[in-house]
């Protein structure tokens, strides 16, 4: 009998490759994700940071620290929001990516469940076959020893 051989072997190693690939890009879009989240979390802390005035209620106020404070707060807000729109769209490209590798999972999986039907009907049909040529032998060695054997014959003839 033959040896097993996939017909789609070579479908299944390209979108193992795909496969590969996407998670390569998944793994680098998640990378950007938290990069720019690392950023948003540090403009946020700066904004907190900075919200707190060493002014006091019914003290004096500097007009020039209250003009650097709210130009400063104004430049870390806008970072901030420009910031967020990374994010968001860091966020857009990893979920786009995660969907495409999870298809690409669920196809290279579909080949290989295939492909491991495949292989075990080729191994019940190896048995099988093997299973007829035991049988044959013995039949032969049967039939052989049966018609050398004078009490099965006087049996048969009856």
């Amino acid at each position: 009998m033959k040896k097993f051989q996939f017909r789609l072997e070579r479908v299944l190693r390209y979108h193992k490759q795909r496969l590969k690939e996407a998670e390569m890009r998944m793994s680098q879009a998640l990378r950007e994700k938290e990069a720019v989240t690392q950023v948003v979390r540090a403009y946020e802390l700066q904004i907190e940071e900075a919200g707190h005035s060493k002014e006091r209620v019914g003290g004096l106020i500097n007009p020039a620290i209250r003009a650097n404070l709210t130009a400063h707060l104004e430049y870390l807000a806008a970072n901030l929001a420009v910031n967020k729109e990374r994010l968001k769209l860091a966020e857009q490209r990893f979920r786009e990516t995660d969907r495409e590798r999870s298809e690409i999972n669920s196809e290279v999986e579909r080949l290989s469940q295939f492909r491991d039907q495949q292989r075990h009907e080729h191994h019940a049909e190896v048995m099988r076959m093997q299973q007829i040529d035991l049988d044959e032998v013995v039949m032969r060695k049967w039939s052989l020893n049966g018609a050398d054997d004078p009490l099965l014959s006087a049996g048969m003839s009856e």
